[in-house]
């Protein structure tokens, strides 16, 4: 099966690397380092871009020999690979697999099939949503690594649209490495999103970032959610859409 050939070619680049390192903290490296590159692409301000590339930087450092950072593009090839041909939740399964869940904390993995019929169930009628509007929007407050976000854009694509053009997500995670995890399969899905790391319980936000997709969503449509959400859930002045198209920065994974 294509996507245990995906994975398996996954692991076994990760075990290339820096042998003083656990699997779990190259994985976890790995979509940090892939969360401050993407979300650098739609920062709100310079300030807010510095950040996100001396995060990126100080990962960079903790790795003496440079070959082993030159392999994290690799790793998003083969992400984007699987995300977009195989249908799954693939960093989440890999996640599952390196030990790199917190079951303490009452974190599991949902198998993508299970998750496809919860969205099917969740989304009885698409081409109504779509049509009405031109979009529609999902809220998950507890996304996890984005499982039923993916399940949804495969299943928006399966009756022939385009996810990107016509599905606009708001998701939180509690977890910080889960978010880094959430944010980059919705960024290299091509989901429209805004990825709030934060406490739905509570209402804290900590951090929030959207993917690159949010750009030509917002260029399309002239607005990111469907007014139901933005009444349920006030979208922040502070996180408006005001990207710095810096291509420079996808330089970090070539």
């Amino acid at each position: 099966m294509k996507i245990q050939a995906l994975k398996k070619d996954f692991i076994k680049t990760i075990d290339e690397m820096d042998r003083s390192k656990h699997r779990q903290e190259h994985f976890r490296n790995f979509c940090e380092m892939s969360y401050c590159a993407h979300a650098k692409i739609t920062a709100q301000n310079q300030i807010r871009a510095d950040k996100l590339e001396d995060q990126y930087m100080s990962i960079v450092g903790t790795y003496k020999n440079k070959d082993d950072v030159r392999l994290m593009p690799k790793l998003v090839g083969l992400t984007i690979q699987a995300l977009h041909e195989t249908g799954c939740d693939f960093l989440g399964e890999l996640a599952a697999e390196l030990g790199a869940l917190d079951k303490k904390n009452g974190q599991f993995f949902t198998p993508y099939h299970v998750a496809k019929l919860m969205a099917h169930i969740t989304l009885p009628d698409i081409e109504s949503l779509i049509k009405e509007d031109g979009f529609f929007t999902l809220n998950d407050p507890a996304a996890g690594a984005g499982c039923m976000v993916l399940c949804a854009a495969d299943i928006v694509q399966e009756k022939g649209f385009e996810p990107m053009d016509c599905m606009s997500v708001q998701v939180t995670e509690l977890n910080k490495s889960t978010y880094h995890m959430l944010f980059v399969q919705l960024a290299l899905r091509g989901i429209a999103a805004e990825v709030i790391h934060g406490n739905s319980l509570s209402l804290e936000t900590f951090e929030s970032a959207y993917t690159p997709a949010a750009i030509p969503f917002l260029g399309r449509h002239g607005r990111m959610f469907k007014e139901v959400l933005k009444a349920e859930i006030p979208v922040r002045a502070d996180f408006e859409v005001m990207p710095i198209l810096n291509a420079d920065q996808l330089d970090l994974f070539k």
